[in-house]
Parts: structure tokens; sequence; C-alpha cells
């Protein structure tokens, strides 16, 4: 699996969880709200794909903008790019059963690092690292941008943590 769809396949992890009695649900708040009842494989399978293809999406299309310089758009893009998860999730969501069940932030974390693979992971912690010394070098040279440096810094950094702790979960699971 190459580094990029691995890493939609950990995001996308995220939102889905098994029960112990085989109930696929799908959180499609994360952690944050209540999961629903998916009630076939072949239901889960679908929305799962539909749930990474407009995570692809989402990241491309604010990436690109991004890239170019062109802020207002890429916040545009946000802002509809959220609008329409908003809408989608509306007429989805009054089609399933609410579950009795909470995804907690472990099980989330636990998810990720599973579907991420230790590959993927340590390309993350390493990207986050460099990104966050980046913040770092911008807020030594150049004193007028103090504001960007500390986020990148503040930003990065806790990416990187967080990875770490996937990447631990994920040595753990595989020792259990």
């Amino acid at each position: 699996m190459d580094v990029d769809m691995g890493y939609f396949e950990g995001v996308t992890s995220s939102s889905f969880k098994t029960t112990d009695d085989g109930r696929r649900l799908f959180f499609p708040w994360g952690t944050l709200g209540r999961g629903y009842v998916l009630a076939s494989e072949d239901d889960y399978r679908r929305l799962r794909t539909q749930v990474k293809a407009y995570m692809v999406a989402a990241f491309a299309l604010t990436l690109v903008p991004n890239l170019l310089r062109a802020y207002v758009l890429a916040a545009t893009l946000v802002i509809a790019l959220i609008g329409f998860y908003g809408v989608w999730m509306w007429f989805l969501l009054r089609r399933l059963d609410v579950a009795d069940e909470r995804l907690s932030f472990k099980e989330s974390m636990t998810s990720q690092a599973r579907a991420h693979g230790a590959g993927v992971l340590w390309l993350l912690i390493v990207s986050s690292l460099v990104l966050a010394l980046g913040g770092l070098l911008v807020l030594l040279a150049k004193p007028d941008e103090r504001l960007l440096g500390v986020a990148a810094i503040a930003f990065f950094g806790l990416c990187a943590v967080v990875f770490i702790r996937m990447l631990i979960l994920r040595y753990q699971m595989a020792d259990a």
C-alpha cells in the first residue's frame, strides 16, 4: 500500500468501529458524537470507500489553493467542504439507527495506528519534526513572522506527539 493511500486509510478508519458482537458502527463526528449502526457489510464497505474518497478530494481541493497562496479560496473551499459533509451526513444519518456505544479517543487512535502501518507512522513523525524545526527556523530567522513560527512549532510538534503515540500503540498491539 502506498504512503498516501495508507494515510487516508488510517484517517478513515478512525470513523469506524467493529463491536464485540460484530456490528459495524460509523462515527461521522469521531469521538465527539454518537455512532450509527451500519446494516450490512456492503453498507460498511461502501460508506468507508465514500468517506475515504471525500477525505482525499477534500485534501486535494484545499492543498492546491494553499500551495498557490490563494488563501481566501482555500478558506472558502474548507467552508464549502464542511457544509457538503454536514448535508451529506444529514441525509445519511436519518436512515441509520443510533448506536448505544461511543468511540473513545484511544479506540480512534488505535484504529488509525493499525491502519497506517509502522512505515507511514515513522514518515509522519519525521515529517512533523522537520516541519516543527522549520517553524523554529522561521522564529529565529524572521522575527516579524514570529506568530507563524510559533504556530508551526505548536501544530507540528503536537502532530509528532500524536504520531509517536500511535506508533507506541501499534507496537503494543504487536506484542499483545
